[in-house]
């Protein structure tokens, strides 16, 4: 556990940072700190690891002062992954990964043997270990970044806006790479974000500051979408916040799914079965689905794969209602797709279906 107790940080101006903190961070848990810019936040983190000295208050470490222990030794136990990586640009990824247990007196034939499974884990393969940080892309050097941080196998980890500085789609992966990890690793973490969806997604409890350092509620991210302490954390978390809130209702197989017709590249336009508006879901031979045709405008000819409409997304079978009615809106016939965890087609739902659940799933927190 990482906890806070009182702490503040005034700089010698008088610009207060952070006021009287007071905050656990729980083991094996994820906790986001997020807030307006000039909120402290990145301040909090970084007394941590004593990158800033706190004026006041004490951190400790299951238990341990922070101020109790040499910088060097206190650092050793915690790992810390910074926007960009940061990475050794005259180095391999092996040897970026492998430099600190190196320096602790590893032998180098187990660091890099340690490495390399660690490279694994964040998903890069071997091939990527002799090569240099300027060879990767953005979202790779971000997973060395990670697996450095890991290599000495600490107890507890620092984030700064880790996936800040990569395209959204990178982002959104390595968000779920970074979450199947902590589920295998189950390290105390602290991470600094601006990103409202990523503090919901990623964190076991989300703490908002506002500005001067203080904390204004520290919460499940269900929690603080459903309540919110004040008007301040309301406006912060958004006026999407109900929408946001479905990401957390599981669609737990109640809902009704109702069997769809289904076509393939190749099928003749004419003789498919085709739903009541006109529309068929394309699947391949897997019966994975493909995207949406609409069979009325081919005339009779073979279906191609210029002809699949790809906007629609799809829904995990017992995953959360937020997906299942995003399915069915951006879906060109309405309908959203719903598939298993190996992405086979189970069947579609209908976004009054998904409203009806929404509303039921509503009556059930508010009676609770």
């Amino acid at each position: 556990m990482i906890n806070f107790d009182n702490v503040s940080k005034v700089y010698p101006d008088g610009t207060v940072a952070v006021d009287g903190l007071t905050l656990q961070a729980p083991t094996g848990k994820l906790t986001i700190l997020i807030g307006p810019s000039g909120c402290g936040k990145t301040t909090s983190m970084r007394m941590i690891n004593r990158l800033i000295e706190p004026s006041s208050g004490v951190i400790s470490l299951d238990g341990t002062d922070t101020q109790s222990l040499n910088r060097v030794d206190l650092r050793r136990r915690i790992g810390y992954v910074i926007q960009n990586a940061g990475l050794f640009p005259h180095r391999t990824i092996v040897d970026n990964v492998a430099a600190m247990p190196r320096l602790l007196g590893t032998p180098k034939r187990e660091a890099r043997a340690n490495a390399m499974e660690l490279l694994e884990r964040v998903g890069l393969n071997e091939k990527f270990a002799n090569r240099y940080p300027w060879q990767l892309s953005g979202g790779q050097q971000q997973r060395v970044g990670v697996a450095r941080a890991l290599a000495t196998d600490p107890p507890f980890l620092l984030m700064d806006e880790p996936f800040s500085a990569v395209d959204p789609i990178v982002r959104a992966q390595l968000q779920e790479e970074f979450l199947r990890l902590q589920r295998e690793i189950g390290k105390t973490i602290v991470m600094v974000t601006h990103d409202i969806d990523e503090a919901l997604k990623l964190g076991d409890q989300v703490a908002v500051l506002r500005e001067g350092g203080h904390l204004a509620q520290v919460a499940s991210p269900a929690h603080l979408l459903a309540h919110p302490a004040d008007a301040f954390v309301a406006d912060f978390v958004g006026t999407a916040r109900g929408y946001r809130a479905l990401g957390f209702v599981t669609a737990d197989g109640t809902l009704g799914v109702d069997r769809e017709p289904t076509v393939r590249v190749g099928d003749d336009a004419a003789t498919a079965t085709v739903g009541a508006d006109g529309w068929a879901l394309a699947v391949d031979e897997s019966n994975i689905p493909q995207g949406w045709v609409q069979l009325g405008r081919l005339n009779g000819a073979q279906i191609t794969e210029s002809d699949i409409n790809i906007s629609g997304t799809v829904a995990k079978e017992f995953g959360n209602l937020r997906d299942m009615l995003n399915s069915a809106l951006s879906s060109p016939s309405g309908r959203g797709v719903v598939v298993d965890e190996r992405g086979v087609l189970v069947g579609t739902v209908s976004a009054e279906a998904i409203v009806a659940a929404i509303r039921t799933a509503k009556q059930e927190v508010l009676a609770s």
